[in-house]
């Protein structure tokens, strides 16, 4: 009789659990009505960008053409490509740059170094293998390149990135990798895209204690990043897929226009920030500093003195907004969409916000000094 109850009872609400968990294949994003690119606030000339940094394309079995296409579909400005480069040195393919399909692509590698990566932007010609962490990450500036440096906290030691131009504080691959397998499975099963996508929503307090070491003393850029998706099957569905985490994190990069040049110039300043979108799409957000006539956006210096004022300016209010100095909790608000604080001593203040205590969007700093 059990049993019968069980079958009777049980299996059509477990059912209806699977089918709810399986039946929204991409998050709630929601997107404008067609891609429109803000000005960025407070600074004219300036747009915000919203992007994809460290995409494996080899991974995901589809051509250039096929990831632009989705890419497009998900209101997505830029590519930058990181294919693994073989540590034998033989053929590298860094992706097409330029424009495919709309999408602007940004070729680049991979290279496994250090017990992480380092990634190189903007290169085109074969690096030899086997080259110190210094080494490799000179041959990528001596391309006219930028290296960015993927999830610090695995590296052996901080000398393997500390030239880098970027660090790529936060990893979906990672985040994903991290998790036990068997719960991801049945996190799927059960539970509906957004709420399984926000497992892979966690504040990256090692890589962001590594990053606030390191611009303690340097400026450095702080990105995004995606690596290769998940594609898990479950009960014939595909999760992780492209099409999800394009409408999960993106970077944002701040510039002139959606060009390489500007684009590259926007994240070796720092002009950017991250956006977990599925928490509340985000198309425009600030981050500035003034005093009287002199204004300094996210990754920009400006001099501590009377009047000087950090402001932040997000597209919706958040649980939470908080500011750091050097790692350390300087001021917040609760339910609301700006924060105000006059800094008292030098250091790199940077903002995080949350929604629903998880994070939403990532700043770089301004450099007080």
């Amino acid at each position: 009789m059990r049993l019968q109850f069980f079958f009777r009872c049980c299996l059509p609400m477990v059912a209806a659990l699977i089918v709810a968990g399986c039946s929204a294949p991409l998050p709630s994003t929601e997107l404008p009505p067609a891609r429109y690119i803000q000005p960025a606030p407070e600074f004219p000339g300036f747009f915000d960008y919203r992007g994809i940094v460290d995409l494996p394309i080899k991974t995901s079995g589809m051509d250039q053409a096929g990831i632009a296409d989705l890419a497009k579909a998900a209101q997505i400005d830029f590519i930058f490509l990181a294919d693994r480069v073989q540590p034998d040195g033989g053929e590298s393919d860094f992706g097409i740059a330029g424009f495919t399909n709309d999408i602007l692509f940004i070729s680049g590698g991979a290279f496994e170094i250090g017990g992480s990566e380092i990634i190189g932007v903007n290169i085109h010609d074969p690096i030899k293998p086997n080259l110190t962490p210094n080494d490799l990450i000179s041959a990528i500036h001596d391309q006219g390149g930028l290296a960015i440096a993927a999830d610090p906290a695995k590296f052996a030691s901080s000398a393997d990135y500390g030239l880098a131009d970027a660090m790529e504080v936060y990893s979906q691959h990672s985040a994903w990798t991290a998790q036990n397998p068997t719960a991801l499975y049945f996190r799927a099963i059960f539970l509906g895209t957004d709420h399984f996508l926000s497992a892979l929503d966690l504040r990256p307090d090692a890589n962001l204690a590594l990053y606030d070491t390191m611009t303690a003393g340097a400026r450095v850029s702080m990105l995004a990043g995606m690596g290769a998706p998940g594609n898990m099957n479950v009960l014939g569905a595909k999760v992780g897929t492209i099409p999800q985490l394009f409408l999960f994190c993106t970077t944002h990069l701040i510039a002139r226009a959606r060009d390489s040049g500007p684009i590259l110039e926007a994240l070796r300043l720092g002009h950017s920030y991250a956006s977990f979108d599925y928490l509340g799409y985000v198309g425009t957000f600030a981050f500035f500093a003034h005093a009287g006539d002199t204004i300094a956006m996210m990754g920009d210096e400006i001099r501590l003195a009377p009047g000087l004022v950090l402001k932040t300016e997000l597209p919706a209010p958040a649980d939470r907004i908080a500011m750091y100095r050097d790692g350390a909790e300087v001021a917040s608000a609760e339910n609301a969409s700006t924060l105000e604080y006059a800094p008292k001593s030098p250091g790199a203040y940077r903002i995080e916000a949350y929604r629903g205590g998880k994070l939403w969007i990532l700043s770089n700093p301004v450099y007080v000094h």
